[in-house]
């Protein structure tokens, strides 16, 4: 499992930006497959990513808004 321990390794500004991206592409492949060959498994795989990636992109965002605020001295907004 040598992309996990890379993905370990990397600091968070590097680890979620890419992880995001490689989801974003197997989403974006599985629906291609979907829309082109069809069969319910592949739309459900592209769903899969697509919702993984969306939820790593918010907690992400979550927590990259909260070290912008711990930088700044301030304390961040609680959503």
């Amino acid at each position: 499992m040598l992309i996990s321990l890379i993905l370990r390794v990397l600091p968070f500004s590097i680890r979620e930006p890419l992880v995001i991206a490689i989801c974003a592409f197997f989403a974006g492949l599985a629906f291609y497959w979907f829309f082109t060959v069809g069969g319910l498994a592949r739309g459900g795989i592209g769903l899969m990513f697509l919702a993984v990636g969306t939820l790593r992109f918010l907690f992400a965002r979550k927590e990259w808004r909260s070290r912008r605020a711990a930088k700044a001295g301030g304390v961040g907004p609680q959503v």
